[in-house]
């Protein structure tokens, strides 16, 4: 699906009106003012960009603007209310800082752009990417009372698979050269990526094992060298991610099938099958 940008060069600039410096906009992004409405006909590609094209607008870290200081994001009709108390737990959990909930960022990009649109009954997920190089997050949308509202902002489970294998590959091979064995440890256990079912079907499959056995995780007895990961696909009410590992000396990867749901307001995996 081809990207929509809400916020960048040529949409929105400053001009002088009479001295003052007022923001210009033009294309999509003059549907959405400051206080635009929700409307019952809004699909949730329009909700993602009216929030993202407001929020964006509103930040002027110069002028001292900042909707997450203000807390000017409790208002917005675009979030639901259960969001808005979990960022407002959030911002008041950053004692000397922190990231920005609704980009998962420190900075702030100069655009955001829609790129990808599944529904599934009464849930959305919207997939945007921002101008940030390589950077880009996962917005869960509900509908209730005939009005679609943000309910979460949180890494696509692509993402998090990569970052999941890529910490768990630096730990068997850390920086002193050392093996580490991530079973004996238990390092798997305390990776939030995990899902306490699939964690406990590591335990069962680790509890089986006589004399040795293949890596539960990684579905193989060796240690792959590259790990390359797909953008998921969303089925039913979980994400499927196909994940490419390469050995040694041998050029054609062998695939792995990654299965994430949404469990306690966050993307976890649940089973790691060969693809």
């Amino acid at each position: 699906m081809k990207g929509r940008r809400i916020l960048g060069a040529g949409l929105a600039a400053l001009i002088m009106v009479g001295g003052l410096a007022v923001l210009a906009v033009s294309g999509p992004v003059l549907l959405y003012g400051a206080h635009a409405q929700v409307t019952d006909e809004a699909a949730p590609d329009e909700v993602v960009t009216g929030f993202y094209g407001w929020y964006l607008e509103a930040i002027d870290l110069q002028a001292g603007r900042n909707p997450l200081a203000e807390r000017s994001y409790r208002s917005s009709e675009f979030l639901s209310h259960t969001f808005v108390v979990e960022v407002d737990a959030l911002l008041d959990s950053f004692e000397r800082g922190g990231y920005d909930p609704f980009l998962l960022a420190q900075d702030v990009p100069d655009s955001v752009e829609v790129v990808e649109v599944d529904v599934l009954g009464d849930t959305a997920h919207v997939q945007v990417e921002t101008s940030f190089e390589g950077h880009g997050f996962l917005v869960t949308l509900k509908r209730a009372d005939g009005a679609w509202r943000i309910d979460d902002v949180d890494h696509s489970p692509d993402t998090i698979v990569k970052s999941f294998y890529n910490r768990y590959l630096a730990y068997i091979e850390n920086d002193g050269g050392a093996m580490r064995n991530p079973w004996v440890d238990g390092f798997y256990r305390d990776c939030p990526e995990l899902s306490d079912s699939f964690v406990a079907a590591v335990d069962d499959a680790l509890a089986s094992f006589d004399k040795g056995g293949a890596d539960p995780i990684l579905l193989a007895q060796d240690v792959p060298v590259k790990v390359e990961v797909s953008e998921g696909e969303l089925v039913n009410d979980e994400v499927r991610v196909t994940v490419e590992m390469f050995w040694g000396g041998n050029p054609e990867p062998s695939g792995r099938e990654v299965v994430l749901k949404r469990i306690d307001r966050s993307w976890q995996v649940t089973d790691v099958r060969l693809d």
